[in-house]
Parts: C-alpha cells; sequence; structure tokens
C-alpha cells in the first residue's frame, strides 16, 4: 500500500531534480529525492508515466546529452522519417508502375506467344503439305525413272536388233558382191575359153584341111583324130552348159535373195523409225525427268525455307516465353522488395 500523500506531482519534482542532477531517475534515485518515503510499487508506476512524459529528459539524464541536442536529434530523425516516408511512397508508386508495364509487357509476350503458336501451326501444316507434295514427287519421279530404264532398255533392245540386221545386211550384200564377182569371173572364163577354143578349133580345122589336102592316105588317122576333137568340143560345150546352168542358179539364187535383201532393208527402215521414235520418247521422258527433278528442288527448297521458318518461330517463341519467364521474375522481386519495404 502506498502511503497517503506521495502524488504524481511529488514523484515528478523528485524525478526533475535527480535529472537536473545529471543522475539517471530512477525509483530508489526518486525515492531518495523524496525523503525514503513512499513504497516501491507506488512509486513505479507514477515514475514511468514521467518517463512517457518527459522522454527528453530521461535520455539525457541516462545518456548524459543535453536535451537541446536530443530535440534537434529528434527533429532530424522525425524529418527523417518523413523523407524516407515520401522516398518510399515513390518507389512504391515507381514499383506500381514498373509492375503495371511489366503485367501490360507480359500481357504483350503471351499475345506475341499464342500469335507465335498460331504461326507455328501454320507452319507445321504447310510444310506437312510440302513434304507429301514431296513424296508424290519422289513418286513420279521414280515412276519415270522406272519408265526411263525400261525406255533405255527397249532401245538398247532395237538397237541391238538394228546392229544385228545392218550385220546381215552388210554379210548380204557381201555375199552378193561375191557372187557376182564370181558369175563376172565366170562369164569372162568362159567367154575367154570358148575364143581360145574357138580359136584352137580354126586352127586345127585348117591344119587338117591342109593335112586333108595335102595327104588323103591319113584320111582315116586324121578322120579319128577329127572325131575325137569333136568329143573333146562336145564335152567343152557340156562345161560350158554345166557354167551356164551354175550361173543361171546363181542368178536364180540372187533374185531369191532380193526380196529377202528388201524385207531386211525395209526391217531396217522400221527399225530405224522406231529408234527414232524411241529416241523422240526418251527426249520427251528426260524433258520431263528434268522437269520433275527441277520441280522437286523447288519443292525441296520450300520445304527446307518452310522449316527455316518454322525453326525462327521457334527460337523467337522461345525468346518470348524465355522474356515471360523473366518478367515475371522481375514483377516477383518487384513484389518482394515493395513488401519487405512496407514491412
Amino acid at each position: 500500500m502506498a502511503r497517503i500523500g506521495i502524488l504524481y506531482s511529488h514523484v515528478m519534482k523528485a524525478a526533475e531534480k535527480v535529472a537536473a542532477e545529471g543522475k539517471n531517475p530512477t525509483v530508489d534515485s526518486v525515492r531518495e529525492a523524496l525523503g525514503g518515503t513512499g513504497s516501491k510499487s507506488t512509486i513505479a508506476p507514477l515514475l514511468k508515466r514521467w518517463k512517457v512524459e518527459h522522454q527528453e529528459s530521461v535520455v539525457a539524464a541516462e545518456t548524459g546529452v543535453p536535451a537541446e541536442l536530443l530535440l534537434a536529434v529528434k527533429g532530424l530523425y522525425q524529418k527523417l522519417q518523413a523523407d524516407v516516408g515520401l522516398q518510399l511512397a515513390q518507389a512504391s508508386e515507381a514499383q506500381r508502375i514498373a509492375l503495371q508495364g511489366a503485367a501490360e509487357r507480359l500481357e504483350q509476350s503471351q499475345a506475341d506467344n499464342r500469335n507465335l503458336s498460331q504461326t507455328k501451326l501454320a507452319l507445321a501444316a504447310d510444310l506437312a503439305q510440302t513434304k507429301d507434295e514431296l513424296s508424290q514427287l519422289r513418286a513420279e519421279h521414280h515412276s519415270g525413272a522406272i519408265t526411263l530404264a525400261g525406255l533405255e532398255s527397249d532401245n538398247a533392245g532395237l538397237r541391238a536388233r538394228l546392229a544385228d540386221r545392218a550385220a546381215e545386211v552388210a554379210a548380204l550384200n557381201q555375199q552378193l558382191a561375191q557372187a557376182r564377182t564370181q558369175f563376172e569371173h565366170y562369164q569372162h572364163a568362159t567367154a575367154a575359153q570358148r575364143t581360145e577354143e574357138r580359136q584352137a578349133a580354126d586352127q586345127r580345122v585348117a591344119r587338117l584341111e591342109q593335112d586333108l589336102a595335102g595327104a588323103r592316105q591319113h584320111g582315116q588317122i586324121q578322120q579319128a583324130a577329127l572325131t575325137q576333137r569333136e568329143t573333146q568340143l562336145a564335152q567343152s560345150q557340156l562345161e560350158q552348159d554345166r557354167w551356164r546352168e551354175a550361173a543361171d542358179a546363181l542368178q536364180g539364187d540372187l533374185a531369191a535373195m532380193r526380196p529377202e535383201r528388201d524385207q531386211l532393208a525395209y526391217q531396217f527402215k522400221e527399225a530405224s523409225a522406231a529408234g527414232a521414235a524411241l529416241a523422240g520418247k526418251l527426249a520427251t521422258t528426260q524433258t520431263a525427268l528434268t522437269e520433275a527433278r527441277i520441280a522437286l528442288a523447288g519443292r525441296q527448297h520450300q520445304a527446307e525455307l518452310l522449316g527455316e521458318r518454322l525453326r525462327q518461330a521457334e527460337n523467337k517463341e522461345n525468346s518470348q516465353e524465355a522474356a515471360r519467364l523473366t518478367l515475371i521474375e522481375e514483377k516477383a522481386a518487384l513484389q518482394a522488395q515493395l513488401a519487405s519495404r512496407k514491412r
């Protein structure tokens, strides 16, 4: 129980006295200044009230700093508090503007990502279509190559047949030339032999006539010799007839070979025409194959361009995604800074 008469005013005066002496006003020092009266339980709350109301004096007493200096420091502290509050408000506004800009950039990045996704889908569809067309062109190219190989094989076969026919015609022409040469040689030999035989016969007749005129006594011998000569002449005539029959047979063979030669010439002409037609068809096929190769190269180049555009779109999409993540991280950092400053 506090004694009656210990009031706040008493404690206030005692505390001011202790503080004026440069001491720290404590419960014991104030009780001593009161003359040792009053309980600590009564003085303590009253002294606490005084310290709250006179913080400058308490601090000055505790630290040994003058009250005027404490007031100046307090004013400076309050000014710093105001400046810090203003800077915090400005920083909060700047952070709000930065967050709003980051949100707008994030929204724009998301819109760009959606556009890039649509562009990517369109490019993927174009690439798939181009790949289908490329597959069709490759199939057509393969079919054309197979057709060309077949035509080249047929052309080679016809050329081989044509070469065989030409060789046969050349062989027949050579045989015909040989037969003509043999026939001409036979005609010349037969004519020379007949001329020689006629000359010999004329000479023999002249001699026989001379011998007949000069010596008839040898008539029988000469007659026998004449008979022998006539027999030889008959044999020569028979041999000449055989040569003539052989020549006629050769002429018949030559006449029989002419239709075959004409047929071979006609076949050679037809084979030449077929070869020319095949050459034209081969040239047309090669032209179509060249055009298909050019179209295939164009499609491949277009596919490469589409692939490059697709890769660029993917790279741009990755860049947009990285920028979006960076903006999200910046936003989170700004929000964390704002939260720490508010605290």
